[in-house]
């Protein structure tokens, strides 16, 4: 069986599509351990420094998911493009065609950053926070 480029692009995107819907439901595990964390240090009375800290880290941990998330999207776009031309486009390319454009330490950490500063990953970070301040302070 001869297997076409356009066959490799095509299961390419489907297999980054799903990637990439996996992460949106990685990403809700950990808004919802955010949630418990939360509740668990209001009810415990953990120090706010504490508390804080372990929802930093959370969403932290979110913007660096939201990073893969955001590669994958870019790639996907790039296999869609392809499927558009003719059929001798190469498929399977996710890793080399991040290989060349791999950031230093300092471009991926602020990559990272702006990925935890989008409203998709911010939420409900800010609003947790909120709430740990001003029970706490109360």
């Amino acid at each position: 069986m001869h297997v076409t480029p356009h066959y490799l692009l095509s299961q390419e995107w489907r297999t980054l599509h799903r990637e990439h819907d996996r992460y949106d439901r990685y990403s809700l595990l950990i808004k919802l351990a955010a949630v418990l964390v939360c509740l668990f240090s209001l009810k415990l009375g953990l120090d706010l420094s504490l508390a804080v800290l372990f929802l930093l880290v959370l969403w932290f941990q979110e913007g660096f998911w939201r990073t893969i998330q955001a590669r994958t999207t870019q790639r996907l776009l790039t296999v869609e493009k392809l499927l558009e031309l003719p059929e001798d486009q190469p498929g399977m390319q996710f890793y080399s065609s991040r290989q060349g454009a791999r950031p230093g330490i300092s471009a991926l950490l602020k990559e990272c950053m702006l990925n935890t500063l989008r409203p998709a990953a911010a939420y409900p970070y800010v609003i947790l926070l909120g709430i740990e301040v001003a029970v706490t302070a109360a």
